[in-house]
């Protein structure tokens, strides 16, 4: 794993546990603490952020996704935990427990697609790119039908975005024509931001636009400190867990933040969540292998 899709990656897991562990449990359970009003006064209203930070870990994780995608690599355990999380949308005892499983489909979407989009000849490959956006504008254009499908498609573009950032750091595209195609990308995101209910007044283009800026430089001036940092092993874990932990957060995090009070209750749901991580991420690699040996 390269070192800025792992500096993106983990970044990403502690920013979605803040966002949607700690601060929307506590949103609503109704409880205040200190540290959540000063960051929202103090750093994410002036910086036009909402979801404490929660959005902005997901775009970062799906621009980490696409550099990887275009780079030929997949996570294997995307594939079982994709079909958990659609298998337990379709029962009905268990829709709607996963909030956040929609993050892993909408990944192993994008990679089935880069990964069509790899078969181009190499010039022609950024032509792949735009139809993705074009295929995202037209599922963001589906609110009125599909509210659920056009809001998943308009954090689509920040894997386009991992992409773009891929060819133009592998010679396949210029910095112009990957700025005009990521611009491409913002504007999506800003019609959604428009057309989606469940997107209004949360500035989510202003948050996809420091996605694509940090994503850009992690991945194009990444240095021998930020390799250092990749090969800390904390950071590493939190990147090759990452599928696993962001939809857990909600789904299992916040009953287990309500057996204890705070901060003991928040702890236990921590530990909890990267247990299960631990476990699934070990499980789906070795289901993905012993399926791939069987094929």
């Amino acid at each position: 794993m390269r070192t800025p899709v792992v500096l993106l990656s983990a970044s990403a897991a502690v920013l979605t546990a803040y966002g949607y562990l700690f601060g929307q449990w506590a949103d609503r359970h109704d409880q205040r603490f200190a540290v959540l009003d000063v960051t929202r006064e103090w750093i994410a209203r002036p910086l036009g952020l909402g979801e404490d930070f929660g959005p902005l870990g997901l775009m970062l994780l799906l621009v980490a996704a696409g550099y990887a995608a275009a780079a030929g690599r997949a996570p294997g355990e995307l594939y079982p935990l994709a079909v958990l999380v659609v298998v337990a949308h379709l029962l009905p005892p268990t829709a709607g427990l996963v909030p956040l499983g929609w993050v892993p489909v909408l990944a192993l979407a994008g990679f089935l697609l880069a990964r069509g989009t790899a078969l181009l000849p190499a010039r022609y490959r950024w032509t792949g790119q735009l139809a993705q956006l074009v295929l995202a504008l037209n599922a963001v254009a589906l609110a009125d039908f599909v509210p659920d499908l056009s809001a998943a498609a308009a954090f689509f573009p920040l894997f386009v975005a991992g992409q773009l950032l891929h060819a133009n750091r592998a010679g396949l595209l210029p910095a112009w024509g990957c700025g005009l195609l990521i611009a491409a990308a913002l504007a999506v995101v800003s019609i959604a931001d428009r057309v989606v209910p469940e997107l209004d007044g949360w500035w989510y283009p202003l948050a996809a636009t420091y996605a694509m800026l940090l994503g850009a430089v992690a991945f194009l001036l990444a240095g021998p400190t930020a390799d250092r940092i990749a090969a800390n092993p904390v950071p590493r874990w939190l990147a090759e867990r990452v599928w696993w932990l962001v939809p857990l957060y909600a789904a299992v995090g916040h009953p287990l933040a309500g057996l204890l009070p705070h901060p003991a209750g928040i702890l236990v749901a921590a530990v909890g969540v990267g247990l299960l991580a631990e476990a699934g991420h070990r499980g789906s690699r070795l289901l993905f292998q012993r399926t791939k040996e069987a094929v």
